[in-house]
């Protein structure tokens, strides 16, 4: 079975940060050939919406899916360096990890994994090894990101999303929420309804035993490890399980 950090080392990684493309040797459409190629070199310039709008242009739905995927994750933030230091964790604390390295929340970087994890959960059809470990990579990132803004927007009701947080850059567990309920309401600030309710949908969709057979021991593993809470029909106790991720 190969580790996750072996993964870390292949084309497909690299491709993250170099935007290289591994399917010029094997695409026979000029079209989507040309594609690839020009946004590679916007991504040279770190010229994002000029490779989004290239990528955009791929006829190949997969391959469009993929690129896209891949170019929303590297602009929201998640780094080579944040995939070799926190998802190579078979540990119950890899969510949190990757949530604190995605600090600071904004409206565009949480845009930006929006559309990302629009695009790898498509990969879902998809069963290649890379085709797995994206759409795993974009449900957990897409995860993160939300609980990395309960560092700067908390709520104190369902209804609401607009409770200022302390902002200081440093994710912990009484901004996701205080007490041990993991209800919110009285004073008692916690991380939102609906960014709780998203990270539900995202970690539900993980297969733990697809990640596995793909070789992905590590990601398998932390997934397998995170408290039951989490895939809860109750708002409350999936707050309260990702505050268990710390």
């Amino acid at each position: 079975m190969k580790s996750l950090l072996s993964l870390i080392t292949s084309s497909i990684i690299i491709c993250i940060v170099t935007a290289c493309n591994i399917y010029a040797p094997f695409n026979s459409n000029n079209s989507d050939l040309d594609k690839l190629e020009e946004a590679q070199k916007c991504l040279k310039d770190s010229d994002y919406s000029c490779a989004i709008e290239q990528y955009n242009g791929i006829k190949d739905t997969n391959l469009k899916n993929e690129k896209l995927c891949l170019v929303y994750l590297t602009k929201g933030g998640l780094t080579l360096n944040i995939l070799i230091n926190t998802l190579n964790q078979n540990s119950a604390t890899m969510l949190s990890s990757l949530a604190r390295a995605l600090v600071p929340w904004s409206v565009l970087k949480g845009s930006d994994f929006d559309s990302a994890q629009t695009h790898c959960e498509s990969l879902g059809s998809d069963s290649s090894s890379q085709g797995i470990f994206l759409k795993a990579v974009g449900a957990f990132s897409h995860c993160a990101i939300r609980m990395a803004k309960a560092d700067i927007i908390r709520s104190t009701s369902d209804s609401d999303c607009n409770i200022t947080g302390n902002s200081d850059g440093n994710l912990t567990s009484t901004d996701i929420i205080q007490n041990g309920t993991g209800a919110i309401g009285d004073g008692n600030a916690g991380m939102c309804k609906v960014d709780v309710d998203t990270c539900r949908n995202d970690l539900s969709s993980l297969v733990v035993s697809e990640l596995s057979n793909a070789g992905y021991s590590e990601l398998a593993g932390a997934i397998s490890l995170l408290p039951a809470g989490v895939l809860s029909a109750d708002t409350n106790v999936v707050r309260a399980a990702l505050k268990g991720t710390f």
